[in-house]
């Protein structure tokens, strides 16, 4: 799953290396750090996705939540129900 935020892309695959987690993969060291601070973040080889964290499903559902709250939902006035 790739989810896009203003300051940060992300990238969520399930764990190779643990099971029952997820591998959250970004562009950006300090989205990672603000949304998953107690985790330890890796460097990877990928040009695209430099920065990654392995996280159980609940930290990452709680990060989930955060993202959602930060929604600027003004930015959606130019659309309508009507147009969905």
């Amino acid at each position: 799953m790739k989810i896009q935020t203003s300051s940060a892309k992300f990238l969520i695959e399930k764990s190779e290396l643990k099971n029952g987690c997820v591998s959250i993969r970004s562009n950006s060291q300090d989205e990672l750090n603000r949304f998953f601070g107690s985790l330890e973040i890796t460097i990877t080889d990928d040009l695209y996705y430099t920065y990654e964290v392995l996280a159980c499903k609940q930290e990452f559902a709680n990060a989930m939540i955060l993202m959602v709250k930060e929604i600027d939902y003004s930015e959606f006035a130019e659309f309508s129900l009507q147009e969905a």
